[in-house]
């Protein structure tokens, strides 16, 4: 087995860092996976004649733009589904757009093929009118959410019958899916439909197709902002956007981790005698101390939130009862070298730094004379939660070749 660790390297200053905002639910947007607004949203003062650009951007390939159209009539109050219908009639290739069953947020997914679909058959066999009302129906099936959206009111009077559809969360093809014709649990679906009625699956079809690759989704525009991609109806922003700074704009990256003390806790007998008990010191987490050489509005609005007007330049500050901070997720890279002489291009590798969940602010920048300003960003990076409620540590470390990385392309990411 041959060892991919690559171990006991000289790291010498950073090649770079990079930034995104994560989604609303704060989790890392991925291809898979990408959310906007939950409940409604107020499109009137982006739209123009019903329409406005978006653009979206996967991993270092072309980004995409796409006019999109809202053909409804109330545009200040645009729900989840109507917006899902209409990015979907814009035909971005390979991206499908819905509702995210955990959230309900408008959610992207980058997958090629169909879904799976169930219609499932409710019967009323008691002699009292039920009412199934409208709303947004989940069903999850050996682990796999489907999404029925009922849109008004449905009566059922005595032997009357009514069938819903669900459709899979994703798209592909998914594995033990129920029997036609086979009984269905009625509590399997939230929320509540009343358990007095009947239920069966009448047709049962199978998705096509698989995920495709892609680690980075970028959604950008105005449009994109609206709709709340990377966060910004509550704290500002173009979308969700890849902020990177290589090629010599990072000054430096402090990394100090925050840990708790050791404790040392004793117990004195009657004869003086001490039993101790040591707690050993645990790390809680890391506060990165990121500081470049040129002021970046757009990166200072990512991390801090606030409003910055992009047609005037003019950034303003989060006020002072606005708490809450933007989340995101950062990624480092340091060049390693072998030992002995090295010239800067002799790279024998990289050290790549992720910061899965962080918040910050900037730091002090004082105008002094004769002097180059440097703007410093406090950040601190905590452990995070993934939208399965997996639990994974502040930060990960791997090091990787120079090889893998010009395969990431980071530069090529952002489109700035």
């Amino acid at each position: 087995m041959v060892n991919s660790v690559i171990n006991r390297k000289e790291r010498f200053a950073t090649e770079g860092i990079r930034f995104q905002r994560h989604n609303g639910d704060g989790t890392i947007a991925t291809p898979q996976r990408f959310l906007g607004f939950a409940n409604k949203t107020d499109l009137s003062n982006v739209l123009k004649d019903k329409k406005a650009q978006l653009t979206i951007k996967i991993d270092g390939a072309p980004s995409v733009t796409k006019n999109v159209t809202f053909d409804i009539d109330d545009l200040s109050n645009v729900t989840v589904q109507e917006a899902a219908e209409a990015l979907n009639k814009a035909k971005f290739p390979n991206i499908e757009f819905g509702i995210d069953a955990k959230t309900e947020r408008l959610k992207g997914c980058y997958a090629n093929g169909t879904k799976a679909e169930i219609i499932i058959g409710l019967t009323n066999e008691t002699e009292e009118s039920i009412t199934i009302p409208a709303n947004i129906y989940t069903m999850t099936i050996n682990e796999n959410d489907f999404i029925c959206i009922v849109e008004s009111d449905i009566e059922l009077n005595e032997a009357e019958s009514e069938s819903l559809t669900f459709i899979a969360n994703i798209i592909g093809e998914l594995t033990e899916l129920p029997l036609v014709h086979a009984e269905v649990n009625l509590a399997s679906i939230t929320p509540n439909v009343n358990e007095d009625l009947t239920a069966e699956f009448e047709a049962v079809t199978n998705g096509t197709g698989t995920n495709l690759n892609g680690k980075i989704v970028q959604v950008l525009g105005r449009l994109a902002a609206a709709l709340d991609f990377g966060n910004c109806l509550k704290h500002g922003g173009n979308g969700l956007e890849v902020i990177s700074f290589f090629d010599d704009d990072t000054i430096s990256i402090g990394l100090p981790k925050n840990i708790k003390d050791k404790e040392e806790i004793d117990i004195e007998g009657a004869k003086g005698t001490i039993t101790r008990m040591i707690i050993g010191a645990m790390i809680q987490g890391i506060s990165p101390v990121f500081t470049t050489k040129v002021k970046d509005y757009y990166l200072l609005e990512l991390i801090q939130g606030g409003k910055l007007d992009r047609e005037t330049g003019i950034y303003n500050p989060p006020l002072s009862h606005e708490s809450e901070h933007p989340t995101f997720w950062g990624e480092m890279f340091s060049p390693i070298y072998s030992k002995g002489s090295s010239k800067a291009s002799d790279v024998a590798g990289y050290e790549r730094l992720l910061l899965r969940t962080m918040m910050g602010m900037e730091g002090d920048v004082p105008a002094e004379a004769k002097a180059w300003a440097q703007y410093a960003y406090n950040l601190v990076a905590t452990e995070y939660t993934d939208e399965n409620d997996k639990k994974y540590p502040a930060w990960e470390e791997q090091t990787i070749t120079a090889s893998q990385f010009d395969g990431l392309n980071v530069k090529g990411i952002s489109e700035k």
